[in-house]
This record gives C-alpha cells, structure tokens and sequence, in this order.
C-alpha cells in the first residue's frame, strides 16, 4: 500500500478554492481543474519515494495487478480517477470508441503531430466512458434534448437564428435530423453568423429580465456563455442540450460519442485511462467540430444516471458499462466503527485508488499481507496493488474506491 500524491492541471475553467479546499491547502493564486490519480502518461501520479504509479507498475506488473487485469488490458492500469472542479461551463466535447481512437491517433502520428502538441487531438489509442460522482452539487450538460422539448425553449425569442432553428427543428426528428442541424451550426459558411448568435443571446437575457423564461437555468446559462465566448456557435448547441443536476453521491455515466461539457461543482470522475478529447467549441483550446460532428451519437436521449448498490451495510458501489472501472463510496460512522475492534471488511479486489473524501479513517491490509495501516484525511490518496488482497478499516469519515468491475 502506497500513499499518491495526485497531479494537478490549470485549466481556465477550473475554480480557484474547490480543489485546495478539497486538500485542505490556501486557495490557489489561478484556477485548478483537475487532480488525477493514475498511470496515463499525461498525468504522473506520484508515490513518497518519487517514484511514479507507472512505473511501480512496471516494475511487477502482475502483484500490482493482478493476473486477470494484466491479461485482458496489459501492464498498465486500466481506469483513471480525478477530482474535477468547474467554475465555469468547459467546452462541448465527446469522447471516441477505441476504433475511432486508434484511427485518429495513426493519423496524426502520420501527419508528424507530436503527442504533445496543443492541436493533437488522439494521444492515446484508448476509449474513454466516463462516470461523475457528485461531491457537491454539480451541474452539466448531459446529450441533446428532444427536439420538442428545445422547441417549446424557442417561444417568445425573436430575431432570424430563433426562427430559423424553430423550422429546422421540425426536422429535427427525422433520421440524421440532429446531426445535420450541428453541421448546420458549425459549417463556415452557415446563416448562423456570430452577429446573428449575438442577437440570440440577447434575446434570452431579455425574455430572462422579463421574467418569462420557459427555463431561467438555460437563459442564464446562454447569457453567460454569451459573455465568455461570443459568437460561438457552441452555445447555439448548449442551448439544445440535456441540463443535468446532481445533488451530493448522485453519479451521470458519459459512453463515448455522447456529447457533454460539464459546468460547476466539485466531483470524482472515473474513466478509462485516456486523454482523448474532441471539442467543437466554448474554448480557447484546439476544436475540430467537423470531427466532432462525425464522431457523436446524436440521439435525443436523456443522461444516463447510476443508482449505487450496497454490497454491505457502509459502501455504495457504482457500475458502469465499463469493463475498466467502478467506483465505491465507504461511509464510516462515529460511535459504529470509530475503533479498529468495530473495523469493516472493504468490498473490492484487484489493484484499487483510494481517495479519503471526510473526516478521517484508517485503512489496513490484511496480516497475512503484513498488516500495513495508513490514515487518510480528506484530499489524500493510496494505491493498493492487487497482491495485497483484503483490506479494512475503520474510524469516523468517509472513502472513495476507484478498482476495476
């Protein structure tokens, strides 16, 4: 068992306390996005000693994994978990199947991108599902509403882009409607010209000043983004996409191709370990709509939420249709299991991310695997190798257990 120091990103949507809250640090003096706990290469996850989870890995693939894992995904680890905090809308992204992963990272390896270039777009040749777990409220935009439901969002707006997506929308229904309307908004030469977005935006801050919003949360949400992107076709598509709302321990699962951008609060993402984003807007980073317009599912459906299980009386398990990852929640309550003689069996196997969550706990591996204990506070992380087998514990707080199904 090893303590992680989790590696930190600074994207521009990132909040400025959430995550050093989260670890219990002074606010950051410019925004944290995400900290990641993994193996990807993008994102070195260190131990005490300096050395990396990658390469404690490597240096025995098969304790560290275990046997079935390193069988069916190699000599890496197959799930990557992060603590994500927006403050702000990210961009429309979709992730690819492996297929269109392995397609496009051959691609641009052939056209000499560098994997590390700012216009790379594949830099793995992995798919990416994903699942949010919600440790505050947390909002985001979750695939495209029916288009009846995006319809009866257009009454009372004026201007020539609500009317012209008030008739496109009524083909919106047929086979291939959705996507052609992206294509639409994305083309260079569409009718829905930055000018034309603008006096869009406009007339949802009016309908929302007036009080007559059908949905103040999207009103607000097209004049925010029209402050900070304007233009952009990108919030033509927020407009027409699911608002999701997840209240504490509530979990969205993202598959590739479904398109989504996440927006505020403070959760823990699980997914395969991949980097591959395709964005088609409200970003200053690198976009390739066209590809994201090929590569989306664009079916009217809304997000698919996970419901836990409980396999014992203190964890929620979380399952996805994901072969790399679920994710567990170990609830530990004063007075039941404050004292190791009051400890729980953890359910779980294989190689597992602990992240404390609350309070404050102690987890120990079994003695005939030497006993080993470690506290964890809120904000602070462990790796249990697959080799190490059971593991207990106890004390007055919660955990977090990112493992493979």
């Amino acid at each position: 068992m090893e303590r992680l120091t989790g590696w930190t990103k600074a994207d521009a949507w990132g909040s400025v306390d959430a995550i050093p809250r989260f670890l219990g640090t002074s606010p950051s003096a410019g925004p944290v996005s995400e900290l990641w706990f993994g193996a990807h290469p993008d994102g070195p996850t260190l131990l005490d000693d300096g050395r990396t989870l990658a390469q404690l890995i490597e240096a025995d693939p098969k304790a560290a994994l275990g046997s079935g894992l390193l069988y069916a995904f190699g000599p890496t680890l197959p799930f990557l978990a992060k603590i994500i905090a927006p403050a702000q809308t990210l961009s429309l992204q979709v992730h690819p199947t492996k297929e269109i992963a392995r397609e496009g990272y051959l691609r641009e390896d052939v056209l000499g991108i560098a994997r590390t270039d700012p216009s790379r777009v594949y830099r793995d040749m992995n798919h990416k599902p994903e699942m949010l777990l919600a440790l505050t409220d947390f909002q985001a935009l979750v695939g495209f509403r029916v288009p009846r439901k995006a319809r009866e969002l257009l009454v009372g707006l004026d201007g020539e882009l609500a009317e012209m997506l008030r008739h496109r929308l009524k083909f919106s229904t047929l086979r291939g409607g959705l996507r052609s309307l992206a294509t639409w908004l994305f083309d260079e030469d569409s009718p829905a010209t930055a000018p034309r977005i603008d006096e869009f935006v406009r007339a949802c801050c009016s309908r929302l000043a007036a009080g007559g919003s059908p949905s103040r949360r999207t009103d607000s949400m097209v004049c925010e983004l029209g402050e900070r992107h304007p233009g952009d076709p990108g919030i033509i598509v927020a407009f027409l996409m699911n608002p999701v709302a997840l209240h504490p321990g509530e979990a969205v699962y993202i598959p590739p191709r479904q398109i989504h951008a996440y927006q505020s609060g403070l959760g823990i993402e699980v997914m395969a370990s991949s980097d591959n984003v395709v964005r088609a807007g409200l970003t200053r980073k690198y976009i390739d709509s066209a590809q994201l317009v090929e590569i989306t599912e664009f079916s009217a459906l809304p997000a698919m939420r996970v419901a836990p299980e409980h396999p014992s009386a203190t964890t929620d398990r979380y399952l996805a249709p994901a072969q790399e990852f679920e994710l567990s929640l170990v609830h530990l309550r004063a007075g039941e299991h404050a004292a190791r003689d009051r400890e729980v069996l953890v359910p779980g196997e294989g190689p597992r991310v602990l992240i404390g969550t609350g309070g404050r706990v102690t987890v120990r591996l079994d003695e005939a695997r030497g006993g080993q204990s470690l506290e964890l506070e809120r904000g602070q992380a462990a790796f249990v190798s697959a080799a190490e087998r059971d593991l207990w514990a106890w004390g007055e707080g919660s955990f977090a257990q990112v493992g493979a199904p």
